[in-house]
C-alpha cells in the first residue's frame, strides 16, 4: 500500500512513516506543503491513500484539499486534524475527503482506519476532531515534564535527554511515564501527535 503523508512537522512525519513501514504492507512518501504533495502525486501517484494535515502550508482553507482530491483521481484522501470545527469537517467530506480524523486517536487505530479506507470498507462520519475550544482541555504538565516532552519531540533518547538536562536516566524514564499517562498515550509517536494537537511543541 502506497501512502503519501503530507504534514509540515518533520519529526511527526518521520515517526509515523517509521511506524507504518515497520510492517511489510506500507510504503510511505512524505511532503511538507500542498505544492510538494501535488508534485509527488504528479510524479509517483496517484497513491493508494493521501493522509493530509489540515494545517499544512498551502491549504488555504480547503482549497488545498480540493486540489489533492482532484490530483488523486478518485483515490482516497484522509484529512487528519486537531483543530477543525464540525462544520469544516463536513465541508471537507463534501469536497472529497473520505473522512476526517482526530490527531488524538492512537496510531494503532489510525493504521486500522488507513487499511480499511484503502480497501474501500470504511465509512465514518466526522466525530471527535478537536475544535479550537477544546484547547482548554490540554493536559497540564510540570515545567520539567514540558522540558522532557520537548526533547522527546526532538527525537532524543532517554539517555540523551538525561545528559542534556543533567539528570539520571531513571529520572527521565519516570518523567516519560508520567507524561505518557497525562497525555493518555503509550508511545513517543502518539506523544508527538498529541503535543502538536495541543500546541505543546
Amino acid at each position: 500500500m502506497r501512502i503519501l503523508f503530507a504534514d509540515d512537522h518533520d519529526l511527526l512525519k518521520d515517526s509515523l512513516k517509521a511506524y507504518l513501514e515497520s510492517g511489510a504492507e506500507f510504503t510511505v512518501e512524505l511532503a511538507s506543503t500542498i505544492d510538494e504533495a501535488l508534485a509527488a502525486i504528479a510524479r509517483d501517484g496517484p497513491f493508494d491513500l493521501v493522509l493530509l494535515d489540515y494545517q499544512i502550508p498551502g491549504m488555504d482553507g480547503l482549497l488545498g484539499l480540493r486540489l489533492i482530491v482532484a490530483a488523486q483521481e478518485a483515490r482516497p484522501v484522509l484529512l487528519l486534524t486537531g483543530v477543525a470545527t464540525e462544520g469544516t469537517a463536513n465541508a471537507a467530506v463534501r469536497f472529497g475527503a473520505v473522512t476526517v480524523l482526530s490527531k488524538t486517536m492512537p496510531v494503532e487505530s489510525l493504521k486500522s482506519v488507513i487499511i480499511s479506507v484503502i480497501n474501500g470498507s470504511f465509512v465514518q462520519p466526522y466525530r471527535g476532531a478537536a475544535s479550537q475550544s477544546d484547547k482548554a482541555d490540554a493536559p497540564t504538565l510540570t515545567p520539567r515534564q514540558e522540558q522532557v516532552l520537548r526533547c522527546i519531540c526532538l527525537g532524543l533518547s532517554n539517555k540523551q535527554i538525561a545528559r542534556d538536562l543533567n539528570l539520571t536516566e531513571a529520572t527521565i524514564k519516570m518523567h516519560v511515564k508520567m507524561i505518557f499517562s497525562k497525555l493518555g498515550v503509550n508511545s513517543r509517536t502518539q506523544a508527538i501527535l498529541i503535543s502538536k494537537n495541543f500546541n505543546l511543541i
